[in-house]
């Protein structure tokens, strides 16, 4: 059984996701990590300039195939990768057989470009904008794919760190039987 953390970007799911699989004793699998290492530019932003988003999102849809082929994982997924059509059906496949269960990650507009202030050259746009300001058209167009995956919604807009990771362990617990 793996337990996936879905949500936009600076929602927790890196973060959060690394303190929540040390408590559960999972191993925790970054996916922006795993596929960022498939290229020798060092940031995501770099890679979608040389060699455009469609590469990165390929990139994604195989890694996670390969990742969802072992168990007792955490695994934080990248924003956009439910966004990928065969990576959604894997996702709803893999929890529909009852290997993963999902957890989305909400943050509010507010929180969110307060979190992703300092991140900005790291971050490619997704929609041509700043990557701070696009936060609200983001959200919206995804917020409907994460509640559709989602086994669990998680509020992380008043929660530090700690308090998500516990919440994501607590609910992990339950759900996919966890000790």
């Amino acid at each position: 059984m793996n337990v996936v953390l879905i949500g936009p970007r600076g929602s927790g799911k890196t973060s959060a996701g690394r303190l929540a699989a040390a408590s559960l004793g999972l191993q925790f699998v970054d996916l922006d990590e795993r596929v960022l290492a498939c290229f020798k530019e060092s940031t995501v932003a770099a890679i979608w300039a040389t060699y455009g988003e469609a590469a990165w999102r390929g990139a994604e849809a195989r890694m996670l195939e390969a990742v969802l082929g072992a168990d007792r994982q955490l695994i934080a997924l990248g924003g956009g990768v439910p966004m990928i059509e065969d990576a959604r059906r894997r996702l709803d496949e893999m929890r529909q057989v009852g290997r993963a269960v999902i957890a989305y990650l909400r943050c509010g507009v507010d929180g969110l470009r307060v979190r992703l202030e300092d991140h900005r050259p790291n971050r490619p746009s997704l929609t041509g904008a700043d990557p701070v300001e696009e936060v609200e058209a983001v959200l919206r167009q995804r917020e409907p794919v994460y509640l559709a995956l989602a086994d669990q919604v998680i509020d992380t807009d008043h929660a530090d760190v700690e308090a998500t990771a516990d919440a994501i362990a607590s609910w992990a617990r339950g759900k996919a039987n966890l000790a």
